[in-house]
């Protein structure tokens, strides 16, 4: 199983299965700026990589609460996990 769950600030999550992994540009895209991985997220019995905005917090991106809780750490900014392909 191949996902992206796209976890917004407003608390909406949005689950896909593309067929292919989205590129940098579309990582990028997704996060708003630079990407930065966080490794180990678990998501209903997967593990995946969570990809969040590298400069976020420099940023001032609003708070993340739903990703937070998720990865167990500040979160901000819009964020999406991949699960079944490696980064």
């Amino acid at each position: 199983m191949k996902q992206v769950i796209t976890i917004k600030v407003d608390g909406t999550t949005e689950i896909t299965e593309p067929a292919k992994k989205p590129t940098l540009e579309e990582m990028q895209a997704m996060v708003g700026g630079y990407i930065e991985p966080v490794r180990g997220i678990k998501w209903n019995g997967h593990t995946g990589v969570m990809v969040v905005n590298e400069e976020g917090i420099l940023d001032g991106l609003p708070f993340n609460a739903k990703a937070s809780l998720v990865a167990r750490r500040t979160i901000v900014g819009n964020v999406f996990i991949l699960i079944g392909w490696r980064l």
